[in-house]
């Protein structure tokens, strides 16, 4: 039997609803930033790093880092990242050291050719990307992969280049950052500023909201509170039931 757990490492506020979502809201955004620990057999996985610790970047300045105190660091034997945004890698590196000492780390190579070339100097790129893949631990792939047993990441590109999904055996899906608010579940077509490309991430969330919601699987959502539900729907578009 597989498990799913989820890891807070920080919560904050970084823009307001209006300007993250276009809506007539100008109140902040408080949001959490979660990653996924996941066991199976044998094994222990990690979708996504969370934002790292305090004072590293300019992203989320008070970022608390709990991550730090609560991920078996000793345990994991593969990483996978559903892209390289600043607030999913940043506990991939910790003092010119990989933070997982044992792990695999896996990322889709579009993401990471984009994300290197367009900002090389910004710190979370040159301290937790480009230093990662400098230790030759940093797997990148063109194809989707399944490292572990039940373990798939699989592209569904349009948040980012690389973005991707995390199947976890027959009735379990990380989304990664598909949809980051409710906003987006109850209209798929909602955008948010920081989609590399709105129309195909839009597109995404059409195709795939349905499958889940009919299917009843369960959904992993890092910035929802709580990150684990499933989809129901509601309206034109679909609500989030959080798991009993």
């Amino acid at each position: 039997m597989t498990e799913i757990v989820p890891l807070l490492d920080a919560e904050g506020s970084f823009m307001t609803l209006a300007a993250a979502f276009g809506v007539a809201d100008d109140s902040p955004w408080t949001l959490p930033f979660h990653a996924f620990l996941v066991r199976g057999d044998g094994w222990t996985a990690l979708v996504d790093t969370g934002v790292g610790p305090p004072g590293s970047e300019p992203f989320l300045p008070d970022r608390q880092g709990w991550l730090r105190d609560i991920v078996p660091r000793e345990a994991i034997d593969v990483v996978l990242f559903t892209h390289l945004h600043v607030d999913h890698v940043g506990w991939n590196m910790r003092d010119g050291e990989s933070f997982f000492p044992r792990a695999r780390y896996i990322a889709r190579r579009e993401d990471y050719e984009h994300f290197t070339s367009a900002r090389p100097d910004r710190p979370y790129i040159r301290d937790q990307l480009l230093a990662l893949h400098d230790t030759g631990r940093l797997e990148l792939v063109d194809v989707d992969v399944s490292p572990l047993p039940g373990l798939t990441l699989e592209h569904v590109a349009g948040h980012t280049p690389g973005h991707c999904i995390v199947r976890v055996g027959d009735d379990a899906v990380l989304l990664g950052d598909l949809a980051v608010h409710e906003l987006q579940l109850g209209d798929p077509g909602v955008a948010y500023a920081a989609e590399e490309d709105q129309p195909t991430a839009a597109a995404a969330r059409r195709r795939l909201l349905p499958e889940l919601a009919a299917s009843g699987a369960v959904v992993g959502l890092g910035h929802l509170r709580p990150p684990l539900g499933r989809l129901e729907p509601k309206g034109d578009g679909f609500g989030w039931r959080p798991l009993d």
